[in-house]
């Protein structure tokens, strides 16, 4: 082999190893979020929120931050994760199961302030203050993504597959129900972005109520069961920002109880602060008080029944028919009956829209949420 050829295979061989390294997953443990601080509606992040929980700037080494994650070392979940909509992103991402953790976290003297994958660390360590994947294990629940990968483009995605961005999310509810929402949020979104041609930043927030009375993994089913807490809730929150014209910003927000029928509510940004504020305030015995956007970002009542209405059409029913009945055999006259039988659902014909006095609520067909 000639000199000339050993240096060409020396350059191709560092050129490999920078650009496999220009894609490691990489986030900073931040004392404040000033660094990723335009992921949040006006530069502020969500108050009322544990002081004690860690802020991440989630990035790619060498590359800008891609959102911003609060998270709770003791319970091992993520309290919320902001991020930004991109219309451009295509929404076939599909799963990954190359997940990644944050070394600063389990040992925070660690100068390696960029995410690791979990296979190559040494999971006693890691394990000590946040999750691993292995505690996901026959649970019955997901790792479900608060920034979900669909909404993140390219290396983007990269960065959202880590444990600090993943709470337990009961298996059905997380592909069903919360899978229907996510999906109808994009296309509502997109289709929302193209009228105003692109003339908008979306700025979203998704968010856990932890539970501290359930945790995982289950005892008789680990080695070292319960250590990470398991939400009673999961929610997002939408701000709607148009560059040009504030009479066409809007907000709304929406929150899931995380179990196996879990129903949806569909609500004003001020109505989710003041349904997680009594949340936290009764799962942590004192009074919380939280705030989601500054202002409540243009919250306005009246432009939920746009967004009611959107949903209504996006959002496909007969996806959860088919699971919790065999509706190909049913006729149509059989759907009337069986709807007719199921609470304030019979005032939604074709959809599970509930009107319950106070809200409008998505719900299976086998209960309906209160």
């Amino acid at each position: 082999m000639t000199q000339e050829q050993l240096h060409t295979m020396f350059v191709l061989g560092l050129f490999t190893c920078i650009v496999l390294r220009a894609f490691s997953a990489q986030a900073k443990v931040v004392e404040s979020f000033d660094d990723c601080k335009g992921f949040f509606y006006k530069d502020n992040e969500p108050e009322g929120m544990d002081q004690n929980a860690k802020k991440i700037c989630q990035k790619l080494e060498y590359d800008h931050y891609y959102y911003a994650t609060l998270y709770s070392v003791h319970r091992r979940i993520p309290l919320y994760s902001a991020y930004v909509f991109d219309s451009e992103c295509s929404s076939t991402a599909g799963r990954k199961e190359n997940w990644h953790i944050e070394p600063q976290i389990s040992q925070p003297e660690s100068q390696t302030d960029y995410m690791v994958s979990e296979r190559d660390s040494d999971e006693n360590i890691i394990k000590k203050h946040q999750a691993i994947s292995s505690d996901y294990s026959d649970s019955g629940y997901d790792l479900g993504l608060l920034n979900p990968n669909s909404f993140q483009c390219d290396e983007g995605r990269i960065a959202t597959f880590t444990l600090t961005n993943a709470a337990p999310i009961d298996e059905s509810f997380d592909r069903i129900q919360w899978k229907n929402w996510e999906s109808a949020l994009r296309s509502f979104l997109r289709s929302k972005l193209d009228s105003h041609n692109g003339s908008a930043t979306v700025y979203i927030v998704t968010g856990t109520v932890p539970d501290d009375d359930v945790q995982m993994p289950h005892k008789g089913t680990s080695e070292d069961p319960e250590r990470v807490t398991v939400p009673s809730h999961i929610w997002t929150a939408v701000c709607y920002k148009h560059h040009l014209n504030d009479t066409k910003s809007f907000s709304f927000g929406y929150i899931g109880e995380n179990q196996l029928e879990g129903g949806i509510w569909l609500m004003t940004v001020s109505d989710l602060n003041d349904k997680l504020s009594s949340l936290y305030s009764e799962q942590l015995k004192s009074h919380q008080s939280i705030k989601i956007f500054v202002g409540d970002c243009f919250d306005d009542s009246k432009e939920l029944n746009e967004v009611k209405g959107v949903f209504n059409k996006l959002i496909n029913p007969n996806q959860v028919d088919e699971m919790a009945t065999d509706v190909q055999t049913m006729s149509l006259t059989q759907k009337r009956v069986r709807r007719s039988h199921h609470g304030c659902c019979c005032l939604c014909y074709y959809y599970y829209w509930c009107w319950n006095g106070y809200q409008w609520v998505y719900c299976v067909e086998t209960r309906c949420a209160k």
